[in-house]
């Protein structure tokens, strides 16, 4: 008889001595057996990052910074289309179109046989990068070796297998209903052929350094800091009062009631102008001083802004994505966007690319063909850099106006013949590699071969130096 979901997760235990997952009921189904059979070689928690679940436990707070600051770069990343493109015999590239290539039809289409979307996909993949180091994308292949589906994996689920002879592979277990649809199988061992390896902080040449585990010292402490904010304002930020008398209670049982009563009446007085507002009224000689310091006097708001920055910092994401605004200036944020998408987006997009290049293609194909994300929708989140990138490229006539209209993130439709123009600046002229000139500057004529010496300055170049005399000279 076979068991229900809550009885097969129901005997597991935590074994103290492995320090592992393991199961300790009866196996029917042989999937089931195999699926226990892994937590007993000591897989991890199959949990979000791949790692225990004490993580969760005690790091809350941390954690949701963590993700939340992995959601910006996957987020801004998946704003960014990827193309395959081909490197012309000269310099540029043009785009292959869909018909020439199945991985540019792939990456116009969609990337698996579900509803994902590549935004869907791309977003995915980036917040694994970012928080585990390390993602995972399956691409089962057909007979003929073409890829036909790119299926992420989440971490915990995946892991690298080395075999006797030296062969990479990867285990694969199906944990959720998604996972069970997508792959058909509960558990697999696939060759390193089939799966796409993502790896950020790379350290063992094996797996990326997760940031949860370099990140271990910021998350205790946020911990700490929102379990005394929790602590404090669960008791609704009251502070215990110590009530003091001049004069003391005789030793005896008379002067023993009179404490216990005087005791009862100032608890009752506290619990009611905490709850009602009421106001204690203390008798001749008492007075009353608190022993706990609160919040404001312990720093604790500085304290827990500073650990934010810290994070950000881990995560290299500037505090401003993610809505802290504490240290942030509007004269330093043009900076911190330049710094974001240059540091930080940029050699992730490149990582990514490669490696998805690598992966997809033949070796034949890497000098010729290329994925690449539009790196102008990568720049819209640096405005600053990519309006200096155009105006620069317009004022110096390095830019056709329908190429400016193409970098710009909207993809303004071109112009046709009336775009396919560059502004020439008139104070300067173009000179080509002759010395003649090709457009010559606000009064000045174009060279001609054999033109007269008072037609232009430039014809004259070769002959040496002339002494002009203007008529008002002395």
């Amino acid at each position: 008889m076979s068991q229900t979901e809550a009885e097969m997760w129901a005997g597991l235990a935590k074994s103290d001595e492995a320090g592992q997952l393991v199961y300790s009921g009866p196996a029917t189904d042989p999937r089931e057996t195999i699926v226990r059979e892994m937590y007993d070689r000591g897989w991890d928690d199959l949990g979000f990052l791949g790692v225990g679940g004490g993580y969760y436990r005690g790091s809350a707070t941390g954690l949701s910074l963590m993700i939340m600051c992995a959601d910006v770069k996957a987020r801004d990343l998946s704003k960014a289309e990827m193309l395959l493109w081909r490197r012309r015999s000269a310099r540029g590239w043009d785009m292959v179109e869909a018909g020439a290539n199945p991985v540019a039809y792939r990456l116009m289409t969609k990337p698996n046989l579900t509803a994902m979307t590549w935004i869907e996909f791309w977003r995915m993949v980036v917040l694994h990068l970012e928080t585990a180091q390390n993602a995972y994308v399956y691409t089962p292949r057909t007979v003929e070796g073409d890829i036909e589906e790119y299926i992420p994996i989440m971490p915990g689920r995946c892991r690298m297998r080395v075999s006797d002879r030296g062969r990479i592979f990867y285990e694969i277990v199906a944990v959720t209903e998604y996972d069970l649809a997508v792959l058909g199988e509960s558990y697999l061992i696939v060759p390193e052929s089939d799966v796409i390896h993502f790896r950020g902080r790379l350290m063992d040449g094996v797996n990326g350094l997760s940031n949860l585990a370099l990140g271990t010292p910021i998350l205790d402490l946020i911990s700490a800091i929102g379990a005394y904010q929790t602590k404090l304002f669960g008791s609704d930020g009251r502070q215990p009062l110590v009530f003091e008398k001049k004069e003391g209670f005789p030793n005896s049982d008379q002067g023993n009631a009179a404490f216990k009563r005087l005791k009862e009446q100032l608890r009752e007085a506290a619990r009611r102008a905490s709850n009602f507002g009421e106001a204690i009224l203390l008798e001749d000689g008492m007075t009353a001083k608190a022993i706990a310091v609160n919040a404001k006097e312990n720093e604790t708001t500085g304290s827990f802004t500073q650990q934010v920055m810290r994070m950000c910092g881990l995560m290299d994401v500037p505090p401003h994505r993610i809505y802290a605004l504490e240290a942030v200036a509007y004269n330093n944020q043009t900076a911190m966007d330049r710094q974001y998408v240059n540091n930080c987006l940029m050699p992730l997009a490149a990582n990514i690319e490669i490696k998805f290049r690598n992966h997809s293609l033949p070796e034949r194909d890497w000098p010729t063909l290329r994925p690449e994300f539009d790196r102008s929708a990568l720049m819209s989140n640096d405005p600053d850099t990519l309006e200096k990138l155009i105006k620069v490229g317009m004022g110096t006539g390095i830019m056709e106006i329908d190429e400016a209209r193409e970098v710009m993130p909207f993809r303004l439709n071109p112009l046709g013949k009336a775009g396919q123009c560059r502004t020439v600046p008139v104070n300067m002229a173009l000179v080509d590699r002759d010395g003649n000139v090709v457009q010559a500057a606000s009064g000045q004529n174009a060279t001609q071969p054999g033109a007269a010496e008072g037609e232009s300055p430039d014809n004259n170049a070769d002959k040496g130096l002339r002494l002009v005399h203007g008529a008002g000279a002395a």
